[in-house]
């Protein structure tokens, strides 16, 4: 608690001096030129001259805290954070004293993290685009979890692993994601009002990443009713406007991109892609990427 409340002191003796752009010394794990070039030419031009400085001031702002508290934070983790907080700098900050340490934010592909997604319950779906060429897509069957066999935890940690993947970069960061709820055979005994509240928070609230739209296909007849009375109340109301319950998955052309459907898991309607061989190849190139980076590291 007492390093908590130092490193905010730090933080806010930081804000109250000049609203300039921080001088970054080089003694700072990070420089004013390469959080800068951070920046890329497309995201300049597309944005406006004073929301670019808004969004470099917070970001600056951020980089010299966190040096000055001792956070061991990332440029792509601290940009992460205060492009989720619309570049808010005092709710950044927070979030980032907060939650900077969080295990979810640092998980790994192995252990039980491996046999989770042997499970084939949520994954990416690479090459996968929504309809407006701009969300990566990931995938959730959700009748192959079974909270009476499989902690929700584990689910969350599941999600959480896939969601940091996705936001890696500045335009995954900006974009968000979409998330393609397949609820073919699903029934009560894939839930409980319990496991879906801990998971539904743990989707809005847990890590830094922006839901963009949440697609839900294949439901039984009886879904929309259970939706309205359990689930809808568990998310926030700017989220649930992002919600589409889709009767049929053809329709899902008015929300994908063209040629989805060989994206899409063979368990799908219209998919192309064995689920096992997709899993088979993301697990082998995450357990290479971590394994590189740790020897690097």
């Amino acid at each position: 608690m007492n390093a908590i409340i130092s490193r905010t002191s730090l933080f806010k003796k930081r804000k109250r001096q000049s609203s300039k752009k921080p001088p970054l010394g080089s003694s700072s794990f990070l420089t004013q030129k390469s959080v800068s070039d951070t920046f890329d030419d497309q995201q300049e031009s597309a944005a406006s001259e004073h929301q670019r400085r808004r969004e470099l001031e917070c970001i600056l702002h951020l980089v010299e805290g966190c040096r000055l508290a001792n956070i061991p934070a990332s440029s792509s983790m601290i940009f992460r954070f205060a492009c989720y907080y619309n570049f808010d700098y005092e709710v950044s900050r927070s979030a980032l004293l907060q939650r900077f340490d969080d295990p979810h934010l640092h998980l790994r592909m192995e252990g039980e993290m491996i046999k989770q997604f042997q499970n084939l319950v949520l994954f990416p779906l690479p090459g996968l685009r929504t309809k407006n060429n701009h969300q990566e897509v990931l995938y959730f069957h959700a009748c192959r979890h079974f909270p009476a066999e499989t902690d929700t935890e584990v689910l969350i940690n599941n999600m959480c692993y896939v969601f940091n993947d996705m936001s890696l970069s500045q335009e995954q960061c900006r974009n968000g994601v979409a998330l393609l709820i397949d609820l073919n055979q699903w029934t009560f005994k894939n839930f409980t009002p319990e496991c879906a509240n801990k998971f539904l928070k743990a989707m809005q609230h847990q890590v830094p990443t922006k839901l963009a739209t949440i697609l839900i296909v294949n439901g039984p007849r009886w879904f929309p009713k259970v939706y309205r009375c359990v689930f809808k109340k568990m998310l926030s109301t700017t989220l649930v406007k992002k919600v589409h319950i889709i009767k049929q998955s053809k329709y899902l052309q008015d929300y994908l991109m063209d040629g989805y459907g060989k994206y899409l898991p063979l368990e799908m309607s219209r998919g192309g892609q064995n689920s096992s061989e997709i899993l088979e190849d993301y697990m082998d190139r995450k357990i290479y990427e971590e394994s590189s980076n740790y020897s690097m590291g």
